[in-house]
């Protein structure tokens, strides 16, 4: 028998015994859970980063992988340099050996050459902008501090005009001059504030916050793009030519307060919106629109694209239709139906067909829409485009979330694309006399190696009909395009 006072000290030591693997595998399991907790919402802040990135860009890939191609681009052209210098990649340092042991002057004068600044060129100044415009952030402690990211985008346009009433505008133009903040939070939040001060007036463009669901979609609630078409869904930054094609310009409602649901799968996605009137109170009023989009053979570089919109909007305020001719140095407008202030609903129908495979690409669209005027017939009006392009330097066209993305330079010196494009716009039916165009444009395009600047030009052949003036002027326009 175990005397009183052993068992008093044996058994507490036996029940600490047999409870300590218990509670040290209850404290591994409580810290595994925190910590897997912890890696969850760590992943998931990462991936709403990653979303936002890309939205406030507009759709592009992130700045980090702009500034990585740009440094991969620069050690092929070092290599290329060193090869046609007889010397092989990674044998610098031999050189230089060489060199010292051949006369003790080297060093200093290494050093010298070492310390010179490099000269800027042209190329170089116009890469150093946006670089510097990105760092921006970083010396900015309100921006720097809250993990805020800084956008922005700015576009001078200049154009000639050879006849017409628009001869007497050729000259220069301002474009776009934006700004932007936005922020990733934890649980798959995120917000965005951008303001165009183009004009000198601060208007919003994109005001919204957004919750992305990894099972139900993207949920979106403030100032956004309707669900239209797939050129009105894609940003300037990401377009071939310099503006819309016409009828996009006419019948599309841009930026709308709305509340905006996406679902995007592998092969086709969906987008709702539900809307009010413009956020800065200029344009608009009630209705939805969605747009549908499938994508049934696609590939890493291969995609082929078929969409559909349908918008409906409820009008209690004046409206009208019209098209600047694809180039906005000038206010004029060949094409406009004037104002209405008796519509009480419209309807705007589109179509859409794309492709690409590696660096050419093709898309075209089909515009319907019609006004309801009581005690007169409904008119309605047309407009269609195709356009094609084609990457001379061999870069090949990117797609995401049924629409096509600007290309991303892989050679030293950017990439170079061509393009054409035919549109056309009838504004004329029953008693609505507002014009008919069409254009046909060319377009040279040069990305910069980092991918932030591009310089395009497009040269524009008008027609239009008697209504609208006959109007037949020849428009050569360029544009450089920051953006970071």
């Amino acid at each position: 028998m175990i005397s009183s006072p052993l068992k008093k000290v044996l058994l507490p030591l036996l029940f600490m015994l047999l409870i300590a693997p218990v509670a040290v595998h209850a404290q591994d399991t409580t810290q595994t859970k925190q910590e897997e907790s912890e890696a969850k919402a760590k992943s998931e802040e990462i991936e709403t980063s990653s979303d936002l990135r890309e939205a406030v860009t507009e759709n592009l890939d992130s700045i980090q992988e702009d500034a990585k191609s740009a440094d991969e681009m620069k050690k092929t052209q070092q290599e290329q340099q060193a090869a046609q210098d007889g010397q092989q990649p990674g044998d610098t340092t031999t050189q230089t050996d060489t060199l010292s042991d051949s006369s003790p002057e080297s060093p200093t004068e290494q050093q010298v050459t070492d310390q010179a600044p490099e000269k800027m060129t042209i190329l170089g100044f116009f890469k150093s902008i946006p670089v510097y415009l990105q760092s921006v952030p970083d010396r900015v402690p309100f921006i720097r501090d809250r993990g805020l990211i800084f956008f922005g985008r700015t576009e001078i346009d200049g154009a000639y005009y050879s006849s017409g009433i628009l001869k007497s505008d050729s000259g220069f133009r301002l474009r776009s001059f934006r700004l932007g903040l936005a922020k990733a939070y934890k649980h798959n939040l995120s917000a965005k504030a951008e303001i165009d001060l183009t004009d000198g007036d601060t208007t919003f463009a994109d005001l919204y916050v957004r919750y992305r669901h990894s099972r139900w979609g993207l949920f979106t609630a403030g100032n956004q793009r309707v669900a239209q078409t797939l050129v009105n869904q894609t940003s300037r930054i990401s377009r071939t030519f310099m503006e819309e094609p016409l009828p996009a310009e006419a019948f599309g409602l841009g930026r709308r307060l709305a509340l905006g649901w996406d679902q995007n799968k592998k092969k086709g996605g969906l987008h709702l919106t539900v809307f009010g009137p413009d956020l800065n109170g200029s344009i608009g009023d009630s209705g939805y629109a969605g747009r549908i989009y499938l994508n049934p053979t696609r590939s890493r570089f291969n995609v082929f694209h078929v969409g559909a919109s349908y918008v409906s909007e409820n009008m209690s305020r004046k409206t009208r239709f019209f098209s600047h001719p694809e180039s906005r140095v000038t206010d004029q407008r060949l094409v406009d139906t004037g104002i209405y202030d008796d519509i009480t609903h419209q309807n705007i129908y589109g179509l859409e067909i794309a492709g690409a495979r590696e660096s050419l690409m093709f898309r075209s669209e089909f515009f319907r829409a019609t006004w309801d005027q009581p005690n007169k017939k409904d008119p309605t009006f047309k407009g269609v485009y195709v356009q094609a392009s084609w990457v001379l330097t061999g870069e090949s066209y990117k797609y995401t979330q049924g629409k096509f993305l600007r290309i991303r330079p892989q050679q030293p010196r950017g990439a170079w694309e061509v393009a054409a494009r035919v549109s056309h716009v009838d504004l004329n039916d029953e008693h609505v006399f507002g014009g008919e165009e069409t254009n046909f444009t060319l377009a040279v395009n040069w990305y910069a190696p980092a991918n932030q600047f591009r310089v395009m030009s497009n040269l524009i052949f008008v027609r239009t009909d008697d209504i609208a003036g006959n109007e037949n002027p020849i428009i050569f326009q360029m544009r450089a395009q920051f953006h970071w």
